[in-house]
């Protein structure tokens, strides 16, 4: 299998499950599926709440990469950013229902990497037992 990347721009989140399929059928990770569709829709939740504050105007940027063994996805939102956040390793069960940190949370508890730099979510996640191909 060839490397698989695109590029797809949302606007709001009507339409982010059906991407989500797309992605998942595309790189035909089916075993992985629940674990991808997790991962992307906090992801774009927390760009369209908190990057985009809810504006369906504003652009999100989905990009992935995908070599047969992992896939590495990128979620541009068209805020100012974040910086100097700390995802916590665990959440204790009084902010487990909280609404900030657990969307990040949950995608650091499924993803294999996760860096942020400014207004870009970069995730990481192997699909198969080999665990030695980075994209730096």
């Amino acid at each position: 299998m060839g490397i698989k990347k695109d590029e797809i721009i949302l606007y709001g989140l009507d339409k982010h499950k059906d991407v989500i399929d797309k992605i998942i059928d595309d790189i035909e990770a089916f075993e992985e599926a629940f674990d991808i569709r997790l991962i992307l829709t906090e992801a774009l939740t927390n760009a369209f709440k908190h990057g985009n504050k809810n504006c369906v105007e504003k652009p999100i940027y989905l990009r992935y990469v995908f070599n047969g063994e992992n896939i590495r996805f990128e979620i541009e939102d068209s805020g100012i950013g974040i910086k100097n956040i700390n995802i916590p390793d665990k959440i204790g069960d009084e902010k487990l229902l909280n609404d900030h940190g657990r969307g990040l949370f949950l995608i650091k508890c499924m993803a294999d990497k996760i860096e942020i730099f400014n207004n870009v979510l970069i995730i990481q996640k192997y699909l198969t037992a080999k665990k030695n191909t980075d994209y730096h």
